[in-house]
């Protein structure tokens, strides 16, 4: 077989495969924009912030499904080996952030592309003195994931559609072969909503510190009558606290998804984002109602029952994040917007109006948002950071651009 023959089939491979990325990625990102309007469904703290605390739900594989042993399927293996930066060093020029998550007020990373070699790469900086200097920490060897978290300073997740995990702080990245279009951790446990197709078999379970994935309790054995045909979605975990969707009901677990019942006060919980500060019993809800405006919903007591907040000016919504019961922000059409009375009213905060696609708070004061700025072929993201829990942003340079 001559060697153009082989190069050429290669040369389809790639450009079929970096297609799919595309219109997957912009998928996916649009799902979990809608959703928090993830990464606001994910939690704040710890399991990360998500991109989007703004932005979720379903994606699908983003690689060629091809037997392991076929030769096409070695080419597509090699396309994705060669689409990131796999070694430490400086942020790269052009690097684009589009998730963040952090463990502390110091302690961040951001997931990313740039420009490499004519193509885009994966990226992933850290920064260990909140923002004011950034390098480059080894990225999973794939094009395949658009999102991030850390549970911790070892145990991180890069995911959206593909998984992979590291245990040693990113040196080095494991594939454990189940695809995650959500993902979050707390109390010794991560969690993903895995894109298998069988609503009990959706919702995945792992220690945090090594790749042991298992159907999560709750949803393993016989089908809970109110599951049958129904998806699961809209994953959020905080301390032994679990919620996802069936369908338009939202299900809440207080044991780490051991028992699942239905929440009070939610009419329609399809396409919910979720956020939670340190009050343990406060957790926010973004929903979407399929048409604008969507529903801020707000519980204190864990869970059990959600009230409506008003309105926030400009929507519908593209992200959310909560700073504390009373304190969150939220992006519309552009400006952002911030409540200190529980949702009962907005004002507009003094930041320039942008493409907000992640809000998220690490603790009651501190907090960042990531933008896209510009229009056409010409957007490039930008990261700020809040000190006073929202009332005004700063930006905060990452690299050389």
């Amino acid at each position: 077989m001559s060697n153009d023959f082989l190069e050429e089939i290669e040369r389809q491979l790639v450009a079929a495969t970096e297609s799919g990325l595309r219109a997957r990625r912009w998928r996916w990102r649009w799902a979990w924009m809608t959703r928090m309007r993830l990464p606001w469904r994910a939690p704040t703290v710890g399991v990360a912030v998500g991109m989007a605390a703004a932005l979720g739900a379903s994606a699908i594989a983003a690689t060629l499904t091809l037997p392991a042993s076929h030769p096409q399927a070695q080419v597509a293996s090699r396309f994705a080996r060669a689409r990131s930066f796999t070694t430490p060093g400086a942020v790269p020029a052009g690097f684009q952030p589009e998730s963040f998550t952090a463990i502390s007020e110091y302690s961040w990373w951001l997931l990313g592309t740039a420009p490499c070699g004519g193509h885009t790469c994966t990226v992933i900086v850290r920064t260990e003195d909140g923002g004011s200097t950034f390098t480059r920490i080894p990225a999973p060897p794939t094009g395949g994931v658009g999102n991030l978290r850390f549970a911790n300073a070892r145990d991180g997740y890069a995911f959206g559609p593909q998984l992979w995990t590291t245990h040693n702080g990113g040196r080095t990245w494991t594939e454990p072969h189940i695809r995650a279009n959500e993902l979050a951790a707390a109390d010794g446990y991560v969690y993903a909503l895995s894109s298998t197709g069988a609503p009990v078999e959706s919702l995945m379970r792992s220690p945090v510190r090594r790749n042991a994935w298992t159907v999560a309790p709750g949803l393993s054995g016989r089908e809970p009558r109110w599951l049958v045909g129904q998806g699961v979605g809209g994953l959020w975990v905080q301390g032994n606290t679990v919620i996802i969707q069936a369908g338009n009901r939202m299900l809440i677990s207080n044991d780490q998804g051991r028992h699942f019942s239905h929440a009070r006060g939610v009419v329609n919980a399809g396409d919910c984002g979720y956020d939670a500060v340190a009050d343990p019993f406060a957790i926010w809800a973004l929903c979407s109602t399929g048409m604008a405006p969507d529903d801020i919903l707000l519980s204190t007591n864990s869970g059990d029952t959600f009230t409506a907040a008003a309105q926030v000016p400009d929507g519908p919504v593209d992200s959310f994040a909560a700073a504390s019961s009373t304190v969150a922000v939220a992006s519309g059409q552009g400006p952002l917007f911030r409540t200190t009375d529980g949702g009962a009213s907005w004002s507009q905060v003094a930041v320039p109006s942008a493409g907000w696609t992640y809000l998220g708070f690490t603790d009651a004061t501190h907090g960042v948002a990531l933008g896209n700025f510009g229009g056409g072929g010409h957007q490039h993201g930008r990261l700020y950071y809040t000190t006073d829990g929202g009332a005004s942003y700063h930006e905060v340079p990452i690299g050389s651009k």
